[in-house]
């Protein structure tokens, strides 16, 4: 039996778009007038036979169109536009238009003028538009059909200019003659359209020149300029506004240069006209970025880098002269916190390459490369260099850079300012808030990271809470000694707290209680030390923006984070304690105990009341609570500033002791191991500990294929 033969595929274009329309020729001629009698008659097939312009086709393929009586309205419009001597298209427009043939005002001429204004405006006689006898046929026609027939004008962005002239003259005739009907308010609405969007127009046009203008008085900042910008356009609603927004484009970089005010209503262009001003009196940029600027205009064999990597060769050749000049001993060179965060120079020096990161005349990588590929890129350029700088301090510090250029610009282009509370929590830290030697101390340090951050909006907030769990309460006093901060921006506040059964967490969750109390929307919290920058507390807050989002942890262990752990990553033991704390809460993330972490209020609220531990491990049993509350945890990779040295200790931590307080926290929330498979748990238990559990050799059984019989 043969086999039946599939069925070809047919695929039908629209007629509109055959070939035969578009490349005519002598022999296709009878076939493009069978066309024009027989084709579905939609407007789309009508223009393209209209299109052929060869004689004399053209006029049979006219007559033919014009010889049909089923063509519908907006093809009759195009046909009479195309072709004013074509009768009975014409005769049938004003049959439609005037149906009281005997009324006065019915007119073929009006019909012609009506179609031509919808299709071929530039041919519209305005003398006609003019006289007497056009405003009676305006008058008398019937304003359901007319709307049908401008419905392309009426429904347009833009106008040209014939076409706005013929719209206001039929606007003007109708108001004289008859009432106002939808036809009259959709034309007026088109020619406001057309107006502003004219006007409008101008103003983006002027945007480059703008923003170049402002750049030269905000140190090549220019993203704030651009936001501003963009504000500014997307508020003038009208032409009015339009044309009042152009003249304040044309003297907006004469304003910041006097530090005058611009005078502008509006409070979304008013907010980012304040970021502007901000980039202008808080830039003291020394010209030492100029002439690194032009000094990485090539690499050492004479090509190029463009803009983007530019600026990030740049700020590495500021950064690693930094560290040449002031730490000249390998043997002694200072960890990352201490040359990028306490001292101020370092640490100005690291904000100045952020910022321009952000927008230096808008050659910013930001928007063009993902962090994984910057840090990346900053790794091969140190390969490439072979540079010899102590602990790759400058590699360090352009990451972080990267990071807090990052933040910046996510909290600049965030519509509303935000309103931060973050805790920190203190025990035995006096060490820390002693002034160092030509450093600040740790209190200091953070308050100037979150000022340069809050700087990129000046109506953003933040109220600093230290808690003092100890019970001599000398951190609290240690703080309130050395803290010298009268930030616009930033409140501190310190508070004891003395708590014996608490180890950091009770004072965590007593802090994020009261901020949140306190009506903050943001909640955070870190450490008093510097590993965490708070410069970077923008990483967070953009993915809090994100919908479900209840929590963001700053991990040290995503591929886009940097600082923390050796090349070869993290411990066994830490690694396993990660993996049992995903077996027994199901956290998905890689760094769960990180402490630099935030929370929208909302999610704060439901998840607080059930968090029980207070101990070491509350981390997890706060994200645990986050999650019960049906929100997401997200996670961003943070630089830190750390500096890995292999065999030192930092806070003792029994982790066999914290992941039993997990184990607890699964039961606390309905998550009872014995119920579920974790792998993990399962092997730490069986050997007894986490460092047993990580010296364990893995072992892989081989499965052989079964041999036939």
């Amino acid at each position: 039996m043969t086999a039946a033969r599939p069925t070809p595929v047919r695929v039908f274009a629209p007629l509109a778009k055959s070939p035969l329309l578009n490349r005519l020729d002598a022999e296709h001629t009878d076939l493009a007038v069978l066309l024009a009698k027989t084709a579905d008659p939609e407007p789309a097939t009508v223009r393209a036979l209209l299109s052929i312009t060869a004689m004399p086709v053209a006029d049979r393929v006219a007559r033919a169109l014009d010889d049909r009586a089923d063509l519908p309205l907006t093809s009759l419009a195009l046909l009479a536009a195309h072709r004013p001597d074509a009768k009975r298209a014409t005769g049938t427009l004003r049959g439609r238009l005037f149906p009281d043939s005997a009324a006065p005002g019915t007119c073929h001429t009006f019909a012609r003028t009506v179609a031509a204004l919808a299709h071929q405006p530039a041919s519209v006689d305005d003398a006609y538009l003019s006289g007497e006898r056009f405003r009676e046929s305006a008058a008398a026609a019937d304003p359901a059909v007319l709307g049908e027939l401008l419905a392309p004008l009426l429904d347009a962005d833009t106008l040209s200019d014939p076409a706005e002239t013929g719209l206001i003259a039929l606007l003007d005739a109708r108001a004289s003659h008859a009432p106002t009907a939808q036809v009259d308010l959709a034309a007026t609405a088109a020619l406001t359209r057309a107006r502003r969007h004219r006007v409008r127009a101008g103003l983006i046009a002027r945007r480059e020149q703008t923003v170049r203008d402002l750049a030269h008085h905000t140190a090549g900042l220019t993203l704030a300029a651009e936001l501003w910008f963009d504000a500014m356009t997307t508020a003038a609603d009208t032409p009015a506004q339009a044309s009042q927004a152009l003249a304040m484009t044309e003297d907006a970089a004469d304003t910041v240069a006097s530090g005058g005010d611009l005078g502008c209503a509006w409070p979304a262009v008013r907010s980012r006209w304040q970021q502007v001003t901000a980039a202008r009196t808080t830039r003291t940029h020394p010209s030492g970025w100029e002439e690194a600027w032009q000094a990485a205009e090539a690499t050492d064999d004479g090509a190029r880098w463009d803009d983007t990597q530019r600026a990030l060769v740049t700020g590495y050749d500021l950064l690693a002269e930094h560290v040449r000049t002031t730490w000249r001993s390998a043997d002694v060179p200072p960890t990352p916190d201490e040359c990028w965060a306490a001292d101020p120079t370092g640490r100005m020096l690291l904000h100045i390459v952020a910022d321009h990161l952000t927008g230096h005349q808008t050659h910013s990588p930001l928007p063009h490369y993902d962090d994984r590929l910057l840090i990346a890129f900053v790794h091969g350029l140190a390969k490439n260099r072979r540079d010899s700088i102590p602990a790759d301090l400058h590699v360090t510090g352009l990451i972080a850079a990267i990071k807090a250029a990052r933040s910046k610009a996510a909290l600049l282009a965030r519509a509303v300012p935000a309103d931060l509370g973050i805790v920190v929590p203190m025990r035995a830290e006096t060490q820390r808030l002693t002034r160092v030697l030509n450093g600040d101390n740790a209190l200091a340090a953070k308050v100037a990271q979150l000022g340069w951050l809050l700087a990129a909006h000046p109506d953003a907030r933040a109220d600093l809470l230290l808690v003092d769990e100890s019970t001599d309460c000398a951190s609290a006093r240690a703080a309130a000694h050395t803290i010298q901060t009268n930030h616009p921006q930033i409140r501190v506040t310190i508070t004891a707290r003395p708590d014996d059964g608490s180890a950091k967490g009770g004072a965590v969750l007593w802090g994020l209680a009261e901020l949140a109390g306190a009506g903050r929307t943001i909640l955070a919290y870190t450490d008093l030390d510097l590993t965490y920058p708070l410069d970077q507390l923008g990483l967070h807050i953009a993915a809090l923006d994100q919908p479900t989002v209840g929590a963001v942890v700053g991990s040290r262990r995503r591929p886009d984070s940097h600082g923390y752990y050796p090349p070869a990553g993290p411990a066994p033991t830490a690694l396993l304690y990660q993996r049992a704390v995903r077996d027994l809460l199901q956290l998905d993330t890689t760094d769960p105990q990180a402490g630099f972490k935030a929370f929208p209020v909302a999610a704060l609220r439901a998840a607080l009341p059930l968090v029980t531990d207070q101990s070491l491990a509350f981390d997890s049993d706060l994200l645990a609570a986050i999650r019960r509350s049906n929100y997401t945890v997200a996670e961003v990779g943070i630089a830190a500033l750390h500096q890995y040295v292999e065999g030192q200790r930092g806070t003792p931590r029994d982790y066999d002791a914290m992941l039993n307080a997990v184990h607890r926290q699964a039961l606390h929330h309905g998550l009872d191991p014995d119920l579920r498979r974790t792998p993990t748990w399962d092997r730490i238990r069986h050997a007894g500990s986490l460092a047993a559990a990580a010296a364990e050799r893995p072992t892989t059984t081989l499965l052989m294929p079964s041999t036939p019989r």
